[in-house]
């Protein structure tokens, strides 16, 4: 003991830690199962924790956890990542494409052949402005794929981390995974993904999945004798402490991970894009083919005319003619398309960080625009994930004795009435008042030091949820949030601490039964101390109704167990009821005294029981989830509540949520599965809510709308959501309350664990798949003019209008600069207005085609009438009178042809900005802060280019007339985009947005069906009431005092329940239902 103190308070890791253990040694121990060798060795997972400079029960010492030895020696708990690609790298890379391999050879032939056979003086110039333009193209493609990478490593390295709780200097923390080191204690619970390799220190029925290690689908049970953790598997059930001996390359999960690694694969846009590249390409090459052939042919046959003799300057002209050829194809191929797609996802994907989305899977942001229903959970996504225990009865609160009195009545506080006075001096739905304190007779059920024993024992030893308490904001839930909300309840029990009562009762603790989803209950059991006569005690807690009627005792106020009679019973079973209706989560707590141990499969835990209360615990809904449930309704996406509650309690939030609406169908779990296809089928248009919905229920739910043809998110936490997760076109996760596992399985994580968060990962879809529209829209404009101005040009001239350094720069704007522009616009809630993409949607829309054909008639019009109005154009400009097609001074009509074309593009692109017929082409430009940037940065670089680039890139000087023209028919471009849109053309999608109404008569199955408005708390009431008539008639031929106990209860209410019930009207309801 003494060693241990003083490891953990030395700042040395060497006096603590043995120097001759290695990390391979630990690693092979685990690869081997070898528990007998580090037992022989170190004496066992105590030996070695001292070996190690550790403590089982205190964990290592913060500063032996820092220290650089130990790190060295054993490595962190990260995988040893490739280094980061160099930007040299992405050049060198660039510079194998083909085309651009062609244009360098074709540039210094050029410059070859102009140096010996032409005019040296400026014969050089063509060739070197190539090598120039490539080289610009080559730099400005390797530097966006180096920034790309830069920012994608940011983003794995973010979605990777998670936290992990450890015991540091004998504290509970929680660190990130990548701290994890060796010597660490790990603390376990269920749902976790094990961090790293280790060995079991102390646990309560902990079993793992091991099947992604070993191959074996059944569950590990680990324990003294079965110690070994492996990296990377899943905690099914229980909690444990572990010891951590290998981390990083050096665990089980990091050799594997070696072997699995492999490069991403194309999204499916990608894929849809690239395809679309290609037949544009085609479409570029059999153009490029045609120039050079007609071309070699007008030069053969003048050639052969003129009767001239061969040397060595005639193969200049045909080097020409191969550039020329060259520059339509790399104008035409559009390789800017999966630029475009990239730098919309990764600005996309940023931008989704700040709204709490983080994206895992890339085609998650592109799938998401095309989303038509949401399959969300209730905890956490559409509430706060902050449990409350808000109402509660303990035990047997109400005796004949005090009603006769007059000293009881069944009654609430004011805030939370049932169905009772607010004057009574006692209750039995005691609740918290406004200052979270208990009050009425559950203070004097408390004043009895058994039942508050109990409770104290009851919630503290059957949960594994703890609070991390602060004093200067909300304390924090860790752990299941229903137990933490009991642990909050004990707290304020007189003097009580479930801290304190973990501590004094540990050694009591005989077993654990974890709550598992078939039994909708969990149980503790411990041994009887000297109060308590017996053997053993079991703790039981779960789904209120399940736990009462496995109950046939009650606990009264002096902390006897007697028997429950059939009345109260039902009166319980009503409490249930209106709890569950006004939106709470109802659990029963009860125990139970047995002799013996009983073995793994008996019943006897669970039945028998003494009823020891009833509590009802709300989670609130989220302020702003009905605005953003609404905001997706309205954008033509169905969104569905999947909960694990009782229907009850899900229609209440579903309505609150405006989920559920007339019309709709609210269905439980049990009815949901002996639903045949058809009838599934029929009722799925309807289906808004399913209540005590299972994991296999939500599969069954995804795989069916996903062969309707829907595309589907769904949300999940736990380790069993991971195959619908898997299913769902997108899977959210939940990145507070959510299992490792269920991250894994999924594609988005929910940063925040909210519903809000999902309807703007929808708007942001839907923004990059508009993104990647207006980007094809602008590129191929550029395309068909470009090819068709070289094409026509080159034909009939010789030589193409535009030249091939200029046609570089075109290809810069629309490619890198173009995708740049358009692909980075920030998203407006003018997307929520509008339906889903359909899942086999046409890239390229009416709407888009129209745009595209008519921009491309006006360009190409106006272009060949520069090109062939030499006549008109020298009386408008007072040109020297010159043969624009055979004078060599030609350049200053070439360089109007080329500005005139770029402006037109420029222009264009601010049209690109509208896909639909919105005729506000500037809309919300000022907040397109990339957009005008880029644009502004283009039109200066033009100016520079024709001012100043001269023979270089052959251009001339034009006055203010010719600059005027030039941008004057540019500006056409929005003008006539304008008419465009006043085309009444709409666009199809295939998504399924209308319903039908529900015909109920002829489905063949009872289901619930909103038909009512909601009901105030005065429906609530008469609902009661006619129930507690109907048991009191009963009741009055067996026990002539329960005759009493309804007219005190009457009485009570009658005084003061319709101001009361009026004023409360707006509150949460009790609408119709199929109990």
């Amino acid at each position: 003991m003494n060693r241990n103190i003083d490891i953990n308070n030395s700042n040395k890791n060497s006096n603590g830690m043995d120097n001759s253990i290695t990390s391979e040694e630990l690693s092979g121990y685990v690869s081997d199962g070898n528990y007998e060798a580090i037992k022989q060795r170190y004496g066992g997972v105590s030996g070695l924790s001292k070996r190690l400079g550790s403590n089982e029960e205190n964990g290592l010492s913060q500063e032996e956890a820092h220290n650089e030895e130990r790190i060295l020696r054993f490595g962190i708990n990260k995988m040893n990542e490739v280094a980061q690609k160099s930007l040299f790298f992405f050049i060198w890379q660039a510079v194998h494409d083909k085309t651009l391999i062609i244009l360098i050879v074709s540039a210094v032939v050029s410059i070859i052949l102009g140096l010996t056979v032409e005019d040296r003086k400026t014969g050089w110039i063509d060739g070197t402005a190539i090598l120039v333009a490539v080289v610009i193209v080559v730099l400005v493609t390797a530097g966006n794929d180096y920034n790309k990478e830069k920012k994608f490593r940011k983003l794995n390295s973010i979605r990777n981390e998670r936290n992990v709780s450890v015991v540091r200097g004998g504290h509970l923390a929680s660190i990130s995974i990548y701290d994890v080191v060796v010597g660490d204690v790990v603390k376990l619970e269920t749902g976790d993904t094990i961090p790293a390799d280790g060995l079991y220190i102390a646990g309560q029925s902990i079993a793992v999945d091991e099947s992604s290690m070993t191959g074996e689908s059944d569950q590990k049970r680990k324990s003294p004798d079965r110690p070994f953790f492996l990296s990377g598997c899943q905690v099914l059930e229980g909690s444990a402490s572990m010891l951590v001996v290998a981390v990083g390359p050096n665990s089980q999960w990091g050799k594997l991970k070696l072997l699995l690694q492999s490069p991403d694969s194309d999204t499916p846009l990608t894929q849809k894009l690239e395809k679309l590249a290609e037949n544009i390409g085609k479409f570029g090459l059999i153009a490029a083919i045609l120039t050079f052939g007609v071309l070699l042919l007008k030069y053969i046959i003048v050639f052969v005319k003129d009767g001239r003799t061969w040397h060595w300057s005639e193969l200049g002209t045909i080097v020409g003619f191969v550039v020329t050829a060259i520059t339509i194809i790399v104008v035409a191929v559009p390789e800017g398309l999966p630029l475009a797609v990239t730098i919309s996802l990764a600005y996309s994907m940023m931008k989704m960080m700040k709204d709490q989305n983080l994206v895992r899977h890339l085609e998650a942001c592109e799938t998401m625009g095309g989303a038509t229903n949401i399959c969300s959970d209730k905890t956490g996504t559409l509430t706060q994930n902050r449990m409350t225990v808000v109402k509660k009865i303990i035990g047997k609160s109400i005796n004949p004795d005090d009603l006769d009195n007059g000293k009881s009545s069944i009654a609430s506080d004011q805030h939370r009435d049932i169905y009772s006075s607010p004057t009574s001096s006692s209750s039995r739905h005691n609740v918290y008042n406004d200052s979270g304190k208990v009050q009425g007779l559950e203070m004097e059920m408390l004043s009895n030091s058994r039942i508050l024993t109990l409770l104290a024992e009851g919630i503290s030893l059957n949960s594994t949820a703890y609070i991390e308490k602060h004093s200067d904001r909300l304390n924090d839930h860790i752990g299941s949030k229903t137990e933490c909300a009991l642990l909050e309840w004990l707290e304020t029990m007189p003097n009580q601490s479930y801290e304190t009562v973990r501590r004094e009762n540990k050694d009591r603790v005989v077993r654990v039964y974890p709550f598992s989803s078939e039994k909708k209950m969990s149980a503790v059991l411990i041994n009887q101390n000297q109060n308590i006569s017996g053997g053993l005690l079991v703790f039981v807690k779960g789904a209120a109704e399940i736990v009462l009627n496995n109950c046939i005792n009650i606990i009264d106020k002096n902390g006897e167990s007697l028997q429950m009679s059939r009345d109260e019973k039902m009166l319980l079973q009503k409490d249930i009821e209106i709890f569950a209706s006004e939106g709470l989560r109802t659990l029963v707590l009860a125990y139970k005294e047995i002799n013996n141990e009983p073995s793994d499969d008996a019943k006897i835990i669970y039945t028998g029981l003494t009823f020891l209360a009833l509590v009802g615990i709300k989670d609130p809904v989220r302020k702003e989830v009905p605005r953003a449930v609404k905001r997706c309704q309205g954008a033509g996406i169905f969104v569905r509540m999947l909960t694990g509650d009782n229907i009850l309690t899900a229609k209440n939030i579903a309505r609150e949520c405006g989920i559920l609406k007339d019309g709709g169908v609210a269905i439980e779990g049990p009815q949901f599965r002996l639903l045949t296809d058809d009838q599934l089928d029929t009722i799925i248009p309807h289906l808004q809510v399913i209540a005590r919905c299972s994991p296999t229920d939500k599969f069954r739910l995804v795989h069916r709308l996903r062969d309707l043809g829907e595309v589907v998110a769904v949300t999940g936490d736990g380790v069993n959501d991971a195959p619908q997760l898997k299913e769902a076109d997108v899977g959210f996760s939940m990145g507070i309350a959510g299992t490792e596992v269920a991250k894994e399985a999924s594609d988005i994580v929910l940063l925040d664990d909210n519903f809000n968060s999902i309807a703007k990962a929808v708007i942001w879809g839907r923004n990059v798949y508009d993104s990647i529209r207006k980007f094809i829209q602008f590129q191929l404009t550029v395309n068909i003019v470009a090819v068709l101005i070289a094409f026509v040009g080159s034909i009939t001239n010789g030589e193409s209008p535009l030249r091939p350094v200029q046609l570089l720069w075109v290809n810069l704007i629309m490619d890198t600069l173009g995708a740049l522009a358009l692909s980075t616009e920030p998203p407006s809630d003018e997307l929520f207005n509008r339906r889903p993409y359909g899942r086999y949607d046409s890239l390229i829309t009416c709407r888009m085609w129209r745009n595209i054909i008519g921009q491309s008639i006006y360009q190409i019009a106006f272009l060949f009438s520069i090109m062939y109005s030499a006549a008109s154009m020298v009386e408008l400009f007072d040109l020297p009178k010159v043969n624009l097609w055979t004078d060599d001074d030609k350049t200053v009509y070439h360089t109007i042809i080329f500005n005139t074309f770029v402006f037109c593009q420029f222009f264009n692109e601010i049209n690109c900005r509208v896909l639909d017929n919105q005729l506000n082409v500037f809309r919300n430009i000022h907040k397109s802060y990339v957009f005008v940037g880029v644009v502004s940065f283009c039109i200066f670089i033009q100016v520079i280019l024709v001012e100043f680039g001269g023979e270089f890139f052959g251009t001339r000087h034009l006055d203010y007339k010719q600059w005027f023209f030039c941008i004057i028919i540019g500006f056409g471009s929005l003008i006539w985009g304008f008419c465009l849109r006043l085309l009444p053309l709409k666009d199809k999608t295939t998504a399924k947005v209308d319903i039908k109404p529900l015909d109920v008569k002829n489905l063949g199955i009872d289901v619930d069906v909103e038909s009512q408005p909601l009901l105030g708390r005065k429906s609530n009431w008469n609902k009661a009431r006619n129930v507690f008539t109907q048991i009191n008639v009963i009741s009055a031929f067996r026990n002539q005092p329960r005759l009493k106990r309804t007219k005190t209860l009457f009485a009570t209410k009658s005084s003061d329940s319709n101001a009361r019930y009026n004023r409360n009207l707006s509150g949460s309801g009790y609408g119709s239902g199929s109990r």
